[in-house]
């Protein structure tokens, strides 16, 4: 997309995208993207110059993972500065990415709760005769002036986007061009097109979709006042440019304690996890974090040694979480763990099974495990922890009743089998 105001870059290598005032995404182009990063048939770099890869990152690395996940924050503070984002709308598909996480093609959209471009709101479907049907719409001059090129691959049900704004359908009615509501900023997506122009039509394509654009920010002329129009001062100018300042000056203080009380929040709030969550980062973590907080001396270098320490009394850890009750693979684990400090010639150390079985119900009606975990717990004397204990644990903590958290511990260290409060 030619033109001095435009940058092109992929989602690898783009820098922030909140620095812009738009940004326009190939949904197709990135999803290809992504398949030939993990597939080792392209490579990548950010910004910065450091190589994006698709498994662990070593030091001077970025993990994809990760590049994708910024993306989706990048685009939310373009929006919340009152940016636009503009997408030409292809069937989402989905890519795992390394340790078998998932991720659709509307990973970088912040949509809100319940809103995701995947079928029943976005369905595939082709054809290539559109009809403006909202010519007040800042993107309608774009669709007109490439109606001969577009092909577009999906279509939206209005229905499943309450709110949408259709300005573009096919000849048979189905919305191929929408704006979805949005608290701040505007997102537009338009139908696919057939290919990119060349030559002088390239050109015009890139011109017609920045005129769109600076009419959906609101913009009347490109570019900025030339120097010379500060001499043509206004009566009352200078006194509403101090005044704009200061309104500014207040708006970022309002945004760093926002910030600030976020931060706050969500560093107390992460605690519910042990209630709901799973995995190695959702559940893990704050697994971690929470026995620190309860006055557990945690050895956490290698996840796979995971070891909480009390005085002179060591215990080995493990985590399971699933909708199910936990099942013996945790056992497994920690039986081999157990039998390994054995051979090192070691007393048999505790063990402690900390599980989130049947995590979306309400704690007290979960089975929390399975009957034969059970059993192998009691009879090889460790102890099975549901989560939603560590969480009493913690409120007890930050209800300042120290003596409810020292016999948390206590029974973590000596309960043979499932533990319950």
């Amino acid at each position: 997309m030619p033109g001095p105001l435009v940058d092109n870059y992929t989602a690898a290598s783009a820098p922030a995208f909140f620095d812009y005032d738009a940004l326009l995404f190939d949904m197709r182009a990135t999803s290809r993207l992504i398949e030939s990063l993990l597939a080792g048939e392209a490579e990548a770099r950010t910004f910065a110059g450091e190589p994006v890869v698709t498994g662990h990152p070593r030091a001077g690395e970025r993990a994809l993972a990760d590049v994708l996940a910024r993306r989706r924050q990048e685009t939310q503070r373009l929006l919340d500065n009152d940016g636009v984002v503009v997408a030409f709308l292809h069937p989402v598909e989905t890519h795992t990415l390394a340790e078998g996480v998932a991720l659709a093609d509307d990973w970088w959209l912040p949509l809100p709760d319940g809103v995701a471009l995947r079928p029943p709101a976005v369905v595939p479907g082709e054809g290539s005769v559109v009809d403006v049907v909202d010519f007040q719409h800042p993107f309608a001059p774009f669709v007109l002036s490439q109606a001969a090129n577009i092909a577009y691959r999906a279509y939206v049900d209005p229905r499943e986007l309450r709110g949408a704004r259709v300005f573009v359908r096919s000849r048979g009615g189905a919305a191929v061009g929408v704006e979805l509501p949005l608290p701040r900023g505007r997102l537009v997506l338009l139908p696919a097109l057939r290919a990119v122009p060349s030559g002088d039509a390239r050109y015009a394509m890139s011109e017609a979709l920045q005129a769109c654009i600076r009419r959906a920010l609101g913009l009347v002329a490109e570019g900025r006042p030339p120097p010379w129009t500060a001499s043509y001062s206004l009566p009352g100018l200078d006194e509403r440019a101090v005044a704009l300042e200061e309104a500014e000056r207040a708006v970022e203080a309002a945004r760093r304690a926002a910030e600030h009380a976020r931060a706050a929040y969500d560093e107390l709030a992460r605690f519910q996890r042990l209630l709901w969550q799973e995995g190695r980062v959702g559940l893990e973590d704050v697994v971690i974090e929470a026995l620190r907080r309860i006055n557990f001396t945690v050895y956490d270098s290698d996840r796979d040694e995971l070891e909480v320490r009390e005085g002179d009394i060591a215990a080995l850890v493990e985590v399971e979480a699933g909708e199910q009750p936990i099942g013996m693979a945790p056992h497994y684990r920690l039986r081999q763990r157990i039998e390994r400090a054995i051979e090192r010639r070691r007393d048999a150390p505790r063990g402690i099974l900390f599980v989130n079985g049947e995590r979306l119900a309400e704690p007290p009606a979960r089975a929390h495990v399975t009957h034969d975990l059970r059993v192998a717990a009691e009879t090889m004397r460790y102890c099975i922890a549901p989560t939603s204990t560590l969480f009493e644990a913690m409120r007890a903590q930050l209800a300042g009743n120290p003596d409810a958290v020292a016999a948390y511990r206590r029974a973590l260290l000596t309960t043979d089998g499932l533990l319950a409060l």
